[in-house]
């Protein structure tokens, strides 16, 4: 899998969970990102539930007898703006149907954040070594 098709998978499971973004032109998108070096812009105010997905997945290789997985992980990471909201569950659930063997691990809320998730989604491949 590469991340514009893990994009694709989270984006259809996800649709109508999932917040805005209103750029400084006030245009709206789905608060969708794939994020590369920078993070999403700064100047980008984001609404409800926010979506970031990490450009490259960690490598985690498994040696086995005659063979190898060439095993690595996707990073997804779900905050949740909006106070009292339902979202995040409701997104975690969802993904869970999709990715049932991906990890979810949860951070603390703040002054600003009312849930955040980390999901890890494993992708692998077995190949044959000879």
């Amino acid at each position: 899998m590469n991340v514009k098709q893990l994009r694709e998978e989270v984006e259809a499971v996800l649709t109508n969970v999932v917040g805005t973004y209103t750029l400084p032109n006030n245009t709206t998108l789905p608060a969708f990102y794939v994020d590369g070096q920078y993070g999403v812009p700064k100047d980008w105010k984001v609404q409800g539930l926010e979506i970031v997905i990490q450009e490259f997945p960690t490598p985690n290789p498994r040696a086995c007898v005659g063979t190898g997985l060439d095993r690595q992980i996707w990073t997804v990471i779900m905050t949740d703006y909006q106070p009292a909201s339902a979202s995040l569950r409701e997104a975690i659930q969802k993904l869970k149907r999709r990715f049932p063997d991906a990890e979810y691990i949860f951070r603390a809320e703040s002054d600003t954040v009312y849930g955040q998730c980390r999901v890890l989604i494993p992708d692998a491949d077995i190949f044959y070594v000879g």
